[in-house]
């Protein structure tokens, strides 16, 4: 009562050996590679060696094999691509690191004395930091000989 048509089992065959079942559609493969090469697809098709054929309606497609090549090359390009984005990422938080280790903390609040006032006490932070030149009883008392400063230098007149 109820038979399968003859039809249904019937696969065309291309004439590189491939069956209709072995080929996909050129618009079920833009679904896949989400965005088309600015090219087009016959040209850039054409390009990597993979040949175009009508399937069994007619449409232009490729072959299974030709598909995987494809869909692979996209799957390593999206792989390097987060690879250079974890980098970046990776690049960016190591020079905000620098950046932010570089950045004066000030002093803590409570080595700041009574009476005085935070802008004070940062300045002179500052200027207790700065290496000081030694004086001229310093050098002569370490026997290292004596440093001369001149008040004024060469070259100024």
């Amino acid at each position: 009562m109820f038979r399968s048509s003859p039809v249904a089992d019937i696969e065309q065959v291309d004439p590189n050996g491939s069956t209709s079942s072995d080929l996909i559609p050129l618009s079920h493969l833009a679904l896949d590679l989400a965005e088309p090469p600015a090219e087009g697809w016959h040209v850039y098709l054409a390009g990597r060696g993979v040949q175009i054929t009508l399937d069994d309606i007619g449409r232009p497609s490729v072959t299974r094999t030709g598909a995987r090549m494809l869909v692979t090359e996209r799957h390593e390009a999206e792989a390097r691509k987060a690879q250079k984005l974890e980098e970046a990422e990776r690049a960016a938080v190591e020079q905000d690191r620098q950046r932010r280790a570089s950045i004066w903390g000030g002093i803590p609040a409570d080595m700041i004395p009574v009476g005085v006032s935070p802008a004070q006490a940062m300045a002179l932070a500052e200027k207790d930091a700065r290496p000081r030149r030694r004086s001229a009883l310093e050098d002569s008392l370490s026997n290292s000989g004596t440093v001369f400063h001149p008040i004024r230098h060469e070259d100024e007149s």
